[in-house]
């Protein structure tokens, strides 16, 4: 096989000068001649990526000048936000092009596969360029302006491949706004775990009020909404008293901080145990030794029956208190 001839990269000098207009080319950055390229195999609707070159020199203006932007920083912003929405397509563009080139076996000229192509001429591994590939047609099914990570848009892909489209767009579109638009690939991936199978999904419209129940029934954690900011008054009237206030003891009030810290630490080990136990942990189990694993399972739902038993509300029944 035969390695590409090295890119010629455009110089990064910090003497730069600062306007874009006095920029001299230095040749035609490598970037800049294959974007031509790029969009006609993918049909992107990008212009060309900016070299590092082409951004001017990193400068301060004073936080007490509040003067509207003048021609030449409105020409940096233009840049700077072309620079960025760029990035923010890379999924997109990137995995649809990998797609074309190992669909079309267009690497075939100097590589004898796919794998070889890209570890040599984009020094990457074979596994991370599928993977890519697999996260382009969710990434722009749910967001073709371009901000879906690479991690989001894989947990997105098995949702695209068995529900279909609409499904997918539905269960981004309703964990985002569950989660106030911060919506992580991690959250993504639990909103996928709790759906039902395609043949008990109605529909779409379904989604919500899956995931909705899912968060509510402690499934789907990083679902949940977080709790509205307390106000001052209300925060104030739940302190806790000190040992001279009202009926309550210095010493009550250490073991309440330790019942505190010890739920809290209980709290945390669940959230691992939650973690850990997904994934298709189980269907390895019960492939590998069905009885063990199905004893396992029981102790599981055992232990955390008993600890819901435990953590019921017992302040109103002096007697449930006592079992």
């Amino acid at each position: 096989m035969s390695r590409r001839p090295a890119l010629a990269m455009v110089s990064t000098r910090s003497d730069e000068p600062d306007d874009v207009d006095e920029l001299e080319p230095v040749g035609t950055p490598a970037a800049a001649r294959s974007a031509s390229v790029v969009a006609s195999l993918t049909g992107a609707d990008i212009s060309a990526p900016l070299d590092i070159a082409q951004l001017p020199t990193p400068y301060d203006v004073p936080e007490t000048v509040t003067r509207p932007l003048d021609e030449r920083e409105r020409k940096h912003l233009a840049l700077c936000e072309q620079a960025l929405h760029g990035f923010r397509k890379s999924v997109i563009v990137a995995g649809k092009a990998l797609e074309i080139i190992n669909r079309a076996r267009l690497y075939r000229e100097t590589h004898a596969t796919f794998a070889d192509y890209v570890a040599d001429v984009w020094e990457m591994k074979r596994a991370h360029a599928y993977r890519m590939i697999e996260a382009w047609r969710p990434a722009a099914l749910v967001s073709p302006i371009g901000d879906t990570n690479e991690a989001q848009a894989r947990e997105l892909a098995p949702v695209l491949k068995t529900y279909g489209p609409e499904v997918t767009v539905a269960l981004y579109r309703e964990a985002r706004e569950l989660t106030g638009g911060k919506v992580t690939a991690a959250a993504l991936a639990e909103a996928r775990a709790v759906l039902p199978p395609p043949r008990h999904l109605a529909g779409p419209d379904q989604v919500r009020d899956v995931l909705t129940v899912a968060a509510a029934e402690g499934r789907a954690p990083r679902l949940a909404p977080a709790p509205p900011p307390m106000p001052a008054q209300a925060a104030a009237d739940q302190q806790q008293p000190d040992d001279t206030d009202g009926d309550v003891s210095r010493e009550e009030l250490d073991a309440g901080a330790e019942a505190i810290a010890i739920m809290e630490r209980a709290l945390a080990q669940q959230r691992q145990i939650y973690d850990a136990v997904g994934g298709g942990v189980l269907a390895a189990a019960l492939l590998y030794d069905p009885g063990r694993a199905d004893y396992l399972r029981r102790e599981l739902r055992q232990y955390a029956n008993r600890t819901a038993y435990r953590m019921r509300d017992t302040t109103g029944d002096p007697e449930a208190s006592k079992s």
